[in-house]
């Protein structure tokens, strides 16, 4: 586990009729994501077989990467709830106060790290 690193996990309903503005949205979140933030090091989508699920899996190198994310995609939060609302969220790691404070409306379940590595 890389020090001040963390993932945030989120899993997400997804409306009936709406996967295709949802994989529009999540394709434009990602490339905006990819271009413009080296330090969120991982931002992946998973949907499930029927299209009525799914897993974002973001992975930040620190509080301060996570934080220019969340003034980048912020605003467009709102956007994507609408379609596709959120159902769990999830921190593995320790963020920082600040980071807690800009998660709180999701209500994240927290786990601190133990023990691991990631290549």
């Amino acid at each position: 586990m890389a020090d001040g690193s963390f993932r945030l996990i989120i899993r997400q309903g997804i409306n009936v009729g709406k996967i295709y503005d949802f994989r529009k949205l999540a394709e434009e979140f990602t490339s905006c994501t990819q271009a413009e933030e080296p330090g969120t090091l991982g931002y992946e989508w998973f949907v499930n077989e029927d299209g009525s699920e799914c897993y974002l899996n973001e992975y930040y190198r620190d509080s301060e990467a996570f934080l220019t994310h969340f003034a980048s995609i912020g605003p467009k939060i709102g956007q994507m709830l609408t379609i596709s609302p959120l159902l769990e969220a999830i921190v593995l790691g320790d963020p920082s106060a600040e980071v807690k404070r800009a998660l709180s409306m999701l209500e994240p379940k927290y786990y601190m790290p133990v023990v691991g590595f990631c290549r």
